[in-house]
């Protein structure tokens, strides 16, 4: 099962939970300017690498992420970019930059149509290839590399239909990300499998068992990496967004900039998103928004009943089979070195059934030293 998630995700994959945006315009990186977390105007130069950032609220919460890439073949001034966004929030997003464009020159098209986003997943950890990048770190967080050499890695990886994207801006450890005209990412994707499945390797037709992008969220999971509909709502620095190269502290103001100061300069961060593994893979009831308690939290019974409930220590985010986000308090890891902390929670069922299922949080590798 694991390797066929790893032969999938390097041959490339089309997250279908994703839209394409196009804004172009002279006006066009002075109005995101004054409207995501991070710092666009280097994107103004040809040849500029992505940027990740984040849509806030007004109250500091993070609405929508974002990565932004400068549309091949354009020149300087009014170069058009392409915003790649979630597709839950893809109405939202357009709605508030078209009503913070006012009279600037700026033009705002649904691109979905015309464009696909393409990663290509790095189980190995090696980061596509020697370009300088983002932090990232070699070796998987649950499982450990895959069986393949270095060597053998870095020869097929200069050979690879996809090697072309650029590194997610986030970490190297997620691999290449990019957008791709439909026409051709459908040709490369598609063509990698089929080059796959040739030589013998048939695990790239798991399409009718797990859809391509619930393969790319279990690999984001195994790395605690949230994106989408997954932050909605949260803190940007409880989503580590800091630390994912999202967040820019010394560019002028933008929507909700002002929580994001007040906390980084406070330092006080007291939960944080973590890549979870539950015990129970299999379970038959929803973890979604379901509490993280201490496993000596006391279990009401009807012959038994609680006198108060179990204090909650985090919720669950997401899970995709035994793997998922957890919002976690830090005040109830157990440090095992500098770099890395862990705790075993449960959750539990409020059903007729009252089952728990058992957790492990753990600090990813790519988390900042503390």
């Amino acid at each position: 099962r694991r390797t066929s998630i790893c032969a999938m995700l390097a041959h490339g994959v089309r997250l279908a939970d994703r839209r394409v945006l196009r804004v172009a315009g002279t006006d066009a990186l002075k109005l995101l300017q004054g409207v995501v977390t991070n710092d666009v105007r280097g994107l103004g130069e040809p040849g500029a690498p992505p940027v990740y950032a984040a849509v806030l609220s007004a109250t500091g919460r993070v609405s929508a992420d974002v990565f932004f890439h400068r549309e091949m073949g354009e020149g300087g001034g009014g170069g058009g970019l392409l915003l790649d966004l979630p597709s839950v929030s893809f109405d939202e997003s357009v709605k508030l930059l078209t009503k913070m464009r006012l009279r600037a020159s700026v033009t705002i098209d649904d691109a979905t149509s015309d464009f696909s986003v393409v990663a290509v997943g790095d189980p190995a950890g090696e980061g596509g290839d020697e370009r300088s990048g983002p932090r990232g770190d070699r070796g998987n967080t649950w499982f450990g590399d895959p069986s393949t050499s270095g060597n053998e890695t870095t020869e097929k990886k200069k050979h690879h239909l996809l090697s072309f994207l650029p590194i997610d801006p986030r970490t190297r450890m997620l691999g290449l990300r990019g957008i791709l005209p439909a026409a051709v990412a459908e040709a490369l994707v598609d063509g990698n499998v089929d080059g796959a499945v040739k030589h013998g390797d048939s695990s790239e037709r798991s399409h009718d068992e797990e859809s391509a992008s619930n393969l790319y969220k279990r690999f984001r999971y195994e790395l605690g990496i949230g994106e989408g509909d997954e932050l909605t709502g949260l803190l940007p620095l409880e989503c580590n967004l800091h630390w994912l190269n999202a967040i820019s502290l010394t560019k002028g103001c933008y929507v909700g900039q002002e929580l994001v100061a007040r906390t980084h300069f406070t330092g006080v961060i007291r939960k944080r998103i973590m890549p979870a593994k539950f015990d129970d893979a299999g379970g038959d009831f929803s973890l979604k928004n379901a509490k993280l308690l201490l496993p000596t939290a006391e279990k009401s019974t009807p012959d038994s009943p609680s006198t108060k409930p179990p204090k909650s220590v985090g919720k669950v985010l997401c899970r995709s089979e035994n793997f998922g986000l957890a919002m976690v308090r830090l005040e109830h890891l157990t440090r095992v070195n500098h770099s890395v902390s862990f705790a075993r929670f449960v959750v539990r069922d409020d059903g007729p059934r009252g089952r728990d299922a058992g957790v492990i949080v753990k600090t990813p590798k790519w988390w900042a030293p503390k």
